[in-house]
Protein backbone atom coordinates (compact mmCIF):
# COMPACT_ATOMS: atom_id res chain seq x y z
CA UNK A 1 0.00 0.00 0.00
CA UNK A 2 1.45 3.36 -1.05
CA UNK A 3 1.38 6.64 0.86
CA UNK A 4 -0.28 9.46 -1.07
CA UNK A 5 0.21 13.22 -0.99
CA UNK A 6 -0.89 15.93 -3.41
CA UNK A 7 0.92 18.62 -5.39
CA UNK A 8 -1.18 21.57 -6.54
CA UNK A 9 -0.69 25.31 -6.99
CA UNK A 10 -0.28 27.97 -9.66
CA UNK A 11 1.08 27.57 -13.20
CA UNK A 12 4.59 28.84 -13.96
CA UNK A 13 5.44 28.65 -10.24
CA UNK A 14 8.08 25.93 -10.14
CA UNK A 15 6.06 22.73 -9.72
CA UNK A 16 7.94 20.96 -12.52
CA UNK A 17 11.39 21.71 -11.18
CA UNK A 18 10.28 20.92 -7.62
CA UNK A 19 8.94 17.57 -8.80
CA UNK A 20 12.22 16.82 -10.55
CA UNK A 21 14.18 17.59 -7.41
CA UNK A 22 11.95 15.48 -5.18
CA UNK A 23 12.17 12.63 -7.67
CA UNK A 24 15.88 12.36 -6.91
CA UNK A 25 14.77 10.69 -3.68
CA UNK A 26 14.41 6.96 -4.52
CA UNK A 27 11.55 6.64 -2.03
CA UNK A 28 9.44 9.34 -3.71
CA UNK A 29 7.64 9.66 -7.03
CA UNK A 30 6.06 12.97 -8.00
CA UNK A 31 3.80 12.29 -10.96
CA UNK A 32 3.36 14.34 -14.09
CA UNK A 33 -0.06 15.98 -14.28
CA UNK A 34 -2.09 13.04 -13.03
CA UNK A 35 -5.42 11.70 -14.33
CA UNK A 36 -6.32 10.16 -10.96
CA UNK A 37 -8.62 12.95 -9.76
CA UNK A 38 -10.47 13.15 -13.09
CA UNK A 39 -10.85 9.39 -13.23
CA UNK A 40 -12.19 9.20 -9.68
CA UNK A 41 -14.72 11.96 -10.32
CA UNK A 42 -15.91 10.38 -13.58
CA UNK A 43 -16.22 7.02 -11.88
CA UNK A 44 -18.37 8.53 -9.12
CA UNK A 45 -20.60 10.33 -11.64
CA UNK A 46 -20.95 7.46 -14.09
CA UNK A 47 -21.60 4.81 -11.45
CA UNK A 48 -24.97 6.24 -10.45
CA UNK A 49 -26.04 6.69 -14.08
CA UNK A 50 -25.79 3.00 -14.93
CA UNK A 51 -29.23 1.34 -15.30
CA UNK A 52 -27.96 -1.81 -13.61
CA UNK A 53 -26.80 0.22 -10.61
CA UNK A 54 -30.09 2.08 -10.39
CA UNK A 55 -31.90 -1.25 -10.47
CA UNK A 56 -29.74 -2.76 -7.75
CA UNK A 57 -27.86 0.03 -5.93
CA UNK A 58 -24.93 -1.07 -3.78
CA UNK A 59 -22.80 1.82 -2.50
CA UNK A 60 -20.18 -0.63 -1.25
CA UNK A 61 -19.39 -1.49 -4.85
CA UNK A 62 -18.54 2.14 -5.59
CA UNK A 63 -16.32 2.27 -2.51
CA UNK A 64 -14.55 -0.93 -3.59
CA UNK A 65 -13.95 0.33 -7.13
CA UNK A 66 -12.72 3.70 -5.87
CA UNK A 67 -10.20 2.02 -3.58
CA UNK A 68 -9.07 -0.22 -6.43
CA UNK A 69 -8.48 2.76 -8.73
CA UNK A 70 -6.45 4.61 -6.11
CA UNK A 71 -4.33 1.57 -5.29
CA UNK A 72 -3.82 0.62 -8.94
CA UNK A 73 -3.13 4.05 -10.43
CA UNK A 74 0.59 4.13 -9.59
CA UNK A 75 1.10 0.47 -8.72
CA UNK A 76 3.63 0.17 -11.56
CA UNK A 77 5.94 2.60 -9.76
CA UNK A 78 8.35 1.03 -7.25
CA UNK A 79 8.44 4.08 -4.95
CA UNK A 80 6.38 3.72 -1.75
CA UNK A 81 5.52 7.45 -1.60
CA UNK A 82 3.42 9.01 -4.38
CA UNK A 83 2.89 12.76 -4.70
CA UNK A 84 -0.01 13.06 -7.14
CA UNK A 85 0.22 16.28 -9.16
CA UNK A 86 -3.00 17.94 -10.26
CA UNK A 87 -3.98 21.59 -9.79
CA UNK A 88 -7.57 20.40 -9.52
CA UNK A 89 -6.93 19.07 -6.02
CA UNK A 90 -7.19 22.68 -4.80
CA UNK A 91 -10.94 22.74 -5.34
CA UNK A 92 -11.51 19.12 -4.38
CA UNK A 93 -10.01 18.63 -0.94
CA UNK A 94 -13.36 17.78 0.73
CA UNK A 95 -14.03 15.28 -2.06
CA UNK A 96 -10.54 13.83 -1.68
CA UNK A 97 -11.30 12.96 1.94
CA UNK A 98 -14.41 11.10 0.80
CA UNK A 99 -12.59 9.33 -2.01
CA UNK A 100 -9.42 8.40 -0.10
CA UNK A 101 -11.20 8.10 3.27
CA UNK A 102 -8.65 10.29 5.06
CA UNK A 103 -7.19 13.77 5.06
CA UNK A 104 -4.30 14.08 2.62
CA UNK A 105 -1.49 16.58 3.00
CA UNK A 106 -0.87 18.86 0.03
CA UNK A 107 2.01 21.04 -1.08
CA UNK A 108 1.26 23.91 -3.47
CA UNK A 109 3.68 26.05 -5.45
CA UNK A 110 2.85 29.75 -5.66
CA UNK A 111 4.40 32.85 -7.24
CA UNK A 112 3.52 36.50 -7.57
CA UNK A 113 0.94 36.97 -10.33
CA UNK A 114 2.89 39.54 -12.43
CA UNK A 115 5.81 37.08 -12.66
CA UNK A 116 3.46 34.27 -13.69
CA UNK A 117 1.96 36.40 -16.44
CA UNK A 118 5.40 37.62 -17.55
CA UNK A 119 6.47 33.98 -17.82
CA UNK A 120 3.46 33.24 -20.03
CA UNK A 121 4.23 36.20 -22.24
CA UNK A 122 7.86 35.12 -22.58
CA UNK A 123 6.68 31.63 -23.56
CA UNK A 124 4.35 33.10 -26.18
CA UNK A 125 7.12 35.25 -27.61
CA UNK A 126 9.34 32.17 -27.82
CA UNK A 127 6.57 30.36 -29.73
CA UNK A 128 5.44 32.82 -32.42
CA UNK A 129 3.61 30.02 -34.26
CA UNK A 130 1.36 29.28 -31.29
CA UNK A 131 -2.42 29.18 -31.61
CA UNK A 132 -2.86 32.28 -29.47
CA UNK A 133 -2.98 34.93 -32.20
CA UNK A 134 -5.20 32.75 -34.35
CA UNK A 135 -7.61 32.38 -31.44
CA UNK A 136 -7.65 36.12 -30.82
CA UNK A 137 -8.50 36.78 -34.47
CA UNK A 138 -11.35 34.25 -34.41
CA UNK A 139 -12.78 35.96 -31.32
CA UNK A 140 -12.41 39.40 -32.82
CA UNK A 141 -9.83 40.66 -30.33
CA UNK A 142 -6.88 42.85 -31.29
CA UNK A 143 -3.67 40.87 -31.63
CA UNK A 144 -1.48 42.45 -28.98
CA UNK A 145 0.06 41.65 -25.60
CA UNK A 146 -2.94 42.98 -23.69
CA UNK A 147 -5.27 40.55 -25.46
CA UNK A 148 -2.78 37.70 -25.14
CA UNK A 149 -2.47 38.20 -21.41
CA UNK A 150 -6.22 38.54 -21.00
CA UNK A 151 -6.68 35.21 -22.73
CA UNK A 152 -4.01 33.52 -20.62
CA UNK A 153 -5.47 34.95 -17.43
CA UNK A 154 -8.99 33.70 -18.09
CA UNK A 155 -7.95 30.35 -19.60
CA UNK A 156 -4.85 29.35 -17.64
CA UNK A 157 -4.44 31.27 -14.41
CA UNK A 158 -7.73 32.52 -12.94
CA UNK A 159 -9.10 29.08 -12.04
CA UNK A 160 -5.76 28.14 -10.47
CA UNK A 161 -5.79 31.29 -8.32
CA UNK A 162 -9.30 30.42 -7.19
CA UNK A 163 -8.14 26.87 -6.44
CA UNK A 164 -5.35 28.06 -4.16
CA UNK A 165 -7.77 30.39 -2.36
CA UNK A 166 -10.13 27.44 -1.85
CA UNK A 167 -7.25 25.24 -0.76
CA UNK A 168 -6.39 27.70 2.00
CA UNK A 169 -10.00 27.55 3.22
CA UNK A 170 -10.52 23.81 3.02
CA UNK A 171 -7.13 22.42 4.00
CA UNK A 172 -5.15 25.07 5.84
CA UNK A 173 -4.18 22.55 8.52
CA UNK A 174 -2.56 20.20 6.00
CA UNK A 175 -1.21 22.64 3.43
CA UNK A 176 2.36 23.77 2.78
CA UNK A 177 2.76 26.66 0.33
CA UNK A 178 6.04 26.72 -1.58
CA UNK A 179 6.98 30.17 -2.87
CA UNK A 180 8.89 30.14 -6.15
CA UNK A 181 11.37 32.79 -5.09
CA UNK A 182 12.05 31.02 -1.78
CA UNK A 183 12.72 27.79 -3.67
CA UNK A 184 15.15 29.56 -5.97
CA UNK A 185 16.97 31.35 -3.13
CA UNK A 186 17.02 28.67 -0.44
CA UNK A 187 16.32 25.25 -1.98
CA UNK A 188 17.92 23.29 0.87
CA UNK A 189 15.70 24.97 3.45
CA UNK A 190 12.56 24.49 1.33
CA UNK A 191 13.28 20.80 0.70
CA UNK A 192 13.90 20.28 4.41
CA UNK A 193 10.53 21.90 5.17
CA UNK A 194 8.83 19.60 2.67
CA UNK A 195 10.53 16.54 4.16
CA UNK A 196 9.39 17.51 7.65
CA UNK A 197 5.86 18.34 6.52
CA UNK A 198 5.32 15.15 4.52
CA UNK A 199 7.50 12.99 6.77
CA UNK A 200 9.67 12.01 3.82
CA UNK A 201 12.92 10.10 4.31
CA UNK A 202 15.84 12.51 4.27
CA UNK A 203 17.88 12.83 1.11
CA UNK A 204 20.82 14.93 -0.12
CA UNK A 205 19.37 16.69 -3.17
CA UNK A 206 21.63 17.87 -5.99
CA UNK A 207 20.51 21.32 -7.14
CA UNK A 208 23.23 21.54 -9.79
CA UNK A 209 22.27 18.40 -11.72
CA UNK A 210 18.48 18.38 -12.06
CA UNK A 211 16.95 15.99 -14.56
CA UNK A 212 13.35 15.40 -15.55
CA UNK A 213 11.95 12.29 -17.19
CA UNK A 214 8.31 13.29 -16.73
CA UNK A 215 7.97 16.53 -18.69
CA UNK A 216 4.31 17.27 -19.39
CA UNK A 217 3.31 18.30 -22.90
CA UNK A 218 -0.05 19.64 -21.80
CA UNK A 219 0.20 22.84 -23.88
CA UNK A 220 1.10 21.22 -27.20
CA UNK A 221 -2.43 21.83 -28.49
CA UNK A 222 -1.77 25.57 -28.09
CA UNK A 223 1.49 25.28 -30.01
CA UNK A 224 3.43 26.16 -26.87
CA UNK A 225 6.57 24.10 -26.51
CA UNK A 226 9.25 24.15 -23.86
CA UNK A 227 6.75 25.07 -21.16
CA UNK A 228 8.11 22.49 -18.72
CA UNK A 229 11.72 22.48 -19.83
CA UNK A 230 13.95 22.82 -16.80
CA UNK A 231 17.56 23.85 -16.45
CA UNK A 232 20.00 21.38 -14.89
CA UNK A 233 21.07 24.00 -12.32
CA UNK A 234 18.53 25.61 -10.03
CA UNK A 235 18.67 29.36 -10.54
CA UNK A 236 16.37 32.26 -11.28
CA UNK A 237 17.12 33.95 -14.59
CA UNK A 238 13.90 35.82 -15.37
CA UNK A 239 13.75 39.60 -15.67
CA UNK A 240 11.56 41.79 -13.49
CA UNK A 241 7.98 41.24 -14.69
CA UNK A 242 7.50 44.97 -15.30
CA UNK A 243 10.24 44.85 -17.93
CA UNK A 244 8.37 42.11 -19.80
CA UNK A 245 4.74 43.12 -19.30
CA UNK A 246 5.12 46.86 -19.45
CA UNK A 247 3.83 49.22 -16.79
CA UNK A 248 0.10 48.98 -17.58
CA UNK A 249 -0.16 45.19 -17.62
CA UNK A 250 2.17 44.87 -14.65
CA UNK A 251 0.03 47.16 -12.49
CA UNK A 252 -3.14 45.42 -13.65
CA UNK A 253 -1.92 42.06 -12.40
CA UNK A 254 -0.58 43.54 -9.19
CA UNK A 255 -4.11 44.78 -8.51
CA UNK A 256 -5.71 41.44 -9.40
CA UNK A 257 -3.29 39.69 -7.07
CA UNK A 258 -4.38 41.97 -4.21
CA UNK A 259 -8.04 41.20 -4.94
CA UNK A 260 -7.34 37.49 -4.45
CA UNK A 261 -5.60 38.13 -1.14
CA UNK A 262 -2.13 37.03 -2.19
Amino acid sequence: MKTFYFLAGLPRSGSTVLASILNQNPEVYVTPTSPMLDLLVKNQDNFWELPSVLANPCPDQLTNVTRAIINAMWEHRPEPIIIDKNRGWGKNMPASKTLLEKDIKVIATVRDLPSIMASWLTLLRNNPESKMDELLKVRGYPVNDESRMGEMWFNMVKDCMESVVQLKKDASDRLLLIDYDDLMRNPSIILEQIEQFLLLPKYEYDFDNIESDTEDDDMAAWGLHGMHKIRPKLQKTSKHPRDILGRMLYERFVQIEKEYGF
